[in-house]
């Protein structure tokens, strides 16, 4: 073992021994996992653990009373502000251009309408609203032609929230209604290879490429800047999808504000392919992988983007249940904390909560993002998703996670993506107890949007 000793006289020297107090602090809480509760070699070995915890703090001179609740002053780029972090800015990323399906386009505006605003204003937030990114104009003024406005499809949803009742959910209102098929709402652009519509499954660009890749760069760097000017002005960044390309322009723009970034993705499936591996050539099976550097070459339209910005170890995925052979391998390869459905099943929440923020976190210190496809949750509890995957996180273990990342009060952004108005299913007609209030009638697939988003900003059962 390690002795009391030793741990009271190791030299700690700027942030490369600190990172090596962390790797050990993450061994030794792996052995006190697996030795048998309440054991005079358990009792040590957290004893351990938390010696290098206070270790690492006094090296850079930090607070821990209690660990991992309280920011403190020492942390670099704004975290200091933590504490003080009440405005969230809202930023509608209505980006689905990393697939072929439509509607996840209209998730911003599902959330706004089912009152996210003031039920966050309820839980002493302020905020902002930043409007969807206007990826139309952004397109038009590098030369893409966009057919068709995305003001057209959001009209159309409000005119159902507010003039249909709600009887049909809303791709069968727009059918029945509209004459309009489904498909067709979708904003189409083109720059010589053109996305298709639902029914049109367009042909993979060659292997090592990615469809529409100019495009979807522009896109995501329109996220990326956003996110970034939020994080600097000392805002928490709520990024609303579209679909989960997005995370690479959120979780690049964190990273420059904050260095030490941990991030916990949730999510059916990995988002970890590379140009080489992806079976369909789709960005939004990749953002991860881009963002761990893993692509063997540059890509057109990412010319500004940082591969690698995030390290393996400072990223946990939780709810993964839909992998790729290729994508699995590389995964296992590397230094990824990866929690599937199978580890949520052994374990319970709770204890993968737990281990993933321990993993990329050893003591407590790092600024988090969550990264939340609402397809981690199984299909019975959000209908309204394009890559629905069964057996997935059920009501409580998805609120579950959100509450813990908010418990951590080291949160300081937060994606939530793949919310498809057009999928889900027509809003419940009665409300249960529990339910709140305040919270406008839709579907349910939005409807546990926002309650998640709530628990991750801070609300409680008590």
């Amino acid at each position: 073992g390690v002795s009391e000793l030793t741990l009271q006289n190791m030299s700690v020297n700027g942030q490369r021994d600190v990172a090596e107090l962390e790797e050990l602090t993450r061994r030794i809480k792996a052995l006190a996992r697996n030795t048998p509760d309440d054991t005079v070699l358990q009792t040590s070995l957290m004893a351990a653990a938390t010696m290098l915890t206070k270790g690492a703090a006094r090296a850079l001179g930090r607070d821990l009373s209690p660990v991992g609740r309280r920011p403190s002053t020492a942390f670099k780029g704004s975290l200091s502000a933590l504490r003080s972090m009440r405005t969230i800015r809202f930023i509608g990323a209505p980006f689905c251009e990393g697939q072929n399906l439509d509607g996840a386009d209209l998730g911003p505006t599902a959330l706004r309408e089912a009152g996210l605003q003031p039920l966050a204003e309820m839980l002493g937030w302020s905020w902002e609203d930043a409007g969807d990114l206007d990826f139309a104009a952004e397109f038009e003024r590098l030369g893409f032609e966009v057919s068709a406005p995305h003001h057209h499809p959001v009209e159309l949803y409000r005119e159902w929230v507010g003039d249909s009742g709600m009887q049909d959910n809303f791709s069968t209102w727009v059918r029945r209604r509209k004459g309009i098929a489904p498909g067709t709402l979708r904003r189409t652009v083109s720059h010589q290879n053109p996305l298709e519509a639902l029914e049109e499954e367009a042909e993979p660009p060659p292997k090592e490429e990615v469809v529409n890749a100019p495009l979807i760069g522009a896109g995501v760097r329109l996220v990326y800047e956003s996110v970034l000017a939020s994080a600097a002005a000392g805002r928490f960044a709520l990024t609303c999808g579209g679909d989960h390309s997005i995370a690479a322009g959120s979780i690049c723009a964190l990273h420059k504000v904050y260095p030490d970034l941990g991030v916990i993705w949730i999510d059916a499936h990995a988002d970890a392919n590379t140009p080489r591996t992806s079976p369909s050539a789709h960005y939004h099976g990749m953002p991860a992988a881009h963002l761990l550097g893993w692509f063997d070459n540059g890509i057109d339209g990412f010319e500004w983007f940082e591969p690698g910005c995030l390290s393996e170890n400072r990223l946990a995925y939780i709810g993964l249940r839909d992998i790729d052979a290729e994508e699995g391998r590389m995964l296992r390869a590397s230094n990824v904390h990866v929690f599937t459905m199978r580890e949520v099943d052994k374990h319970g929440i709770a204890k993968v909560m737990e281990m993933a923020l321990s993993a990329i976190d050893p003591n407590g210190f790092r600024p988090l993002h969550l990264s939340l496809d609402i397809d981690a949750v199984d299909p019975h509890f959000a209908p309204g998703t394009g890559t629905a995957a069964r057996g997935g996180l059920s009501y409580r273990e998805i609120h579950y996670i959100a509450e813990e990342m908010a418990e951590t009060r080291r949160l300081v952004g937060m994606d939530l993506v793949e919310i498809n108005p057009g999928l889900d299913e027509a809003p419940q007609r009665s409300s249960m107890h529990g339910d709140d209030p305040n919270l406008k009638p839709c579907s349910p697939t939005v409807q546990l949007g926002v309650e998640v988003a709530l628990s991750a900003l801070g609300k409680r059962i008590m």
